[in-house]
């Protein structure tokens, strides 16, 4: 009988043992050194006041798009976009202000935040709409840049 405890004692401390153990899975999950993480920004320039826009962003290289945020007000929201585009490398976004627009100028519109692993990496913005507070298309440009914050 007390053979029994003490190997039941043995297989209890021997399986909270196991289950305290790191679990390798055979394959470095360290990151590589050519991994990096960028911040990227759309800005838009226009001679009119802007109150919507839908841009396209795809990236080539070894690129995965990890987050989004806003911009400026009105658009310092996170502008609407599929969430089944992260992870990946191409991304449709599009904000509306209903009580705001920018004025005429240069604004930062969104921000986008990748994971680079491949020290080529490009990157290429289609500005597909862009709208005025009175609802009719408005002549705009759209660049990337490095982010500031």
């Amino acid at each position: 009988m007390k053979r029994r405890v003490l190997i039941a004692t043995a297989l209890a401390f021997a399986g909270l043992a196991a289950l305290a153990m790191p679990v390798r899975s055979g394959q470095d999950t360290r990151p590589s050194e050519t991994v990096r993480f960028r911040t990227l920004s759309v800005v838009l320039s226009s001679d009119s006041s802007v109150a919507a826009y839908q841009l396209e962003l795809v990236a080539r290289g070894d690129v995965t798009l990890v987050g989004v945020e806003g911009g400026v007000a009105p658009f310092d929201a996170p502008p609407y976009y599929d969430l089944e585009a992260l992870g990946n490398d191409r991304i449709v976004v599009a904000a509306l202000s209903a009580t705001d627009a920018l004025p005429p100028g240069v604004h930062r519109v969104v921000t986008f935040h990748v994971r680079e692993a491949s020290p080529a990496a490009d990157y290429v913005v289609d500005l597909q709409a862009t709208g005025g507070p009175d609802g009719k298309r408005v002549e705009a440009t759209a660049a990337v840049v490095e982010a500031s914050h």
